[in-house]
C-alpha cells in the first residue's frame, strides 16, 4: 500500500506543478497534439484501475503468514545462486536501507513534474496527467497480480540474524516482483518517452535520456536489495515491467501522421479488458 500512496501523492504534486504553471502557457502554440486521449473513457478507467489497486493491496495484506515450521525449514542453499546473495546482506542495515529506498522512490515518482517547465508539453497537462496515472496504476495492478499468484518468500526470511517475529509477519511472501522498482521505472521512462515525443528534433540523443532513466530505478533497486526485500531477479523484472509501461502507454496514444495505426483502449464495466483496433487509410 505504501507504493500506491506514493503514486497518488506524486500525481497530486505533478497536478499542482502543471496547474501552477498553466497561466504561463503560450496561447499561440498551435502545434499538432502529440497524444490522443479519450477522456470520457480513460479518466473513469484510470479511477477503475486505482480502485483495483486498493482492493489488490488489501488482498496482499491478508495473505496467510508463514508458520514457524515453514520458516525453520527454509534453506538459502535451495535458492538459485544468482539470487542467493540477497539473503546474505547486513541485517543491521536492513531497515535503514528500506527507508533510503523509499526516499529514492518518492523522488522518482515526482520526476515527471519537471516536464511542466516545458511550454510545449505544459499545454497538454491534463492528458499527460491521465497518461501518467494510467501508466502507474497499470504497473501496480500487474505487480499485484504477480504477487497474488506467486508465493516467493522475501530474502530476509532466510537470514538467521533477522528476528523470528519479523519472519512471521504479514507480506513476507510478496517478493516477486519489486513494486518499488517498477514504480520508479514507470516514472523515469515515462518522462524520457514524453520528452522525446514532444521534441523529435533531439534524434538519437533520446537514447541518452533512456539511459539516464535507468538511474532512479537502479538506486531504488539497490537499496531494496540491501534491505533484503527482493532478489535480483525480482528487481530486474520490476525494472522491465515499469519501463515497458512508462514507454508503451504513451506510445499507444501517440498521434500518427495520418492518425491511423494500432489503437489500444482499456475499458471497464460489467467486464474489463482492452479494445484493440487497427485503422487502414
Amino acid at each position: 500500500m505504501d507504493i500506491l500512496r506514493y503514486q497518488v501523492i506524486s500525481i497530486l504534486l505533478i497536478f499542482l506543478l502543471f496547474n501552477g504553471n498553466i497561466t504561463a502557457q503560450d496561447k499561440t502554440d498551435k502545434k499538432k497534439p502529440v497524444y490522443k486521449i479519450n477522456r470520457k473513457i480513460e479518466i473513469p478507467v484510470t479511477f477503475g484501475l486505482f480502485g483495483a489497486s486498493i482492493l489488490g493491496f488489501e488482498y496482499l495484506r491478508n495473505k496467510p503468514e508463514l508458520t514457524y515450521e515453514e520458516v525453520i525449514r527454509l534453506d538459502a542453499n535451495d535458492i538459485w545462486k544468482f539470487d542467493r546473495s540477497a539473503t546474505q546482506q547486513d541485517a543491521s542495515f536492513r531497515h535503514r536501507a528500506h527507508d533510503i529506498s523509499d526516499i529514492f522512490l518518492n523522488s522518482s515518482v515526482v520526476l515527471p513534474g519537471i516536464l511542466a517547465l516545458d511550454n510545449h508539453i505544459r499545454k497538454d497537462w491534463i492528458d499527460l496527467l491521465v497518461l501518467y496515472a494510467e501508466s502507474h496504476f497499470i504497473t501496480t495492478d500487474i505487480y499485484i497480480l504477480g504477487a497474488s499468484f506467486t508465493k516467493r518468500i522475501r530474502p530476509f526470511v532466510y537470514n538467521p540474524e533477522v528476528p523470528m517475529k519479523e519472519k512471521l509477519a504479514p507480506e513476507t511472501q510478496n517478493s516477486f516482483y519489486s513494486g518499488h522498482v517498477s514504480s520508479a521505472a514507470t516514472a523515469s521512462f515515462f518522462m524520457a518517452k514524453v520528452y522525446s515525443d514532444y521534441h523529435p528534433e533531439i534524434g538519437n540523443k533520446k537514447y541518452l535520456l533512456y539511459t539516464a532513466a535507468l538511474i532512479p530505478p537502479s538506486l531504488v533497486g539497490y537499496y531494496r536489495y540491501k534491505a533484503m526485500k527482493h532478489f535480483p531477479t525480482d528487481l530486474i523484472t520490476g525494472l522491465v515491467a515499469g519501463a515497458t509501461a512508462g514507454i508503451l502507454i504513451p506510445h499507444l496514444h501517440k498521434v500518427k501522421d495520418d492518425d491511423s495505426g494500432l489503437a489500444i483502449v482499456p475499458f471497464a464495466g460489467k467486464f474489463s479488458g482492452l479494445q484493440v483496433s487497427y485503422t487502414f487509410r
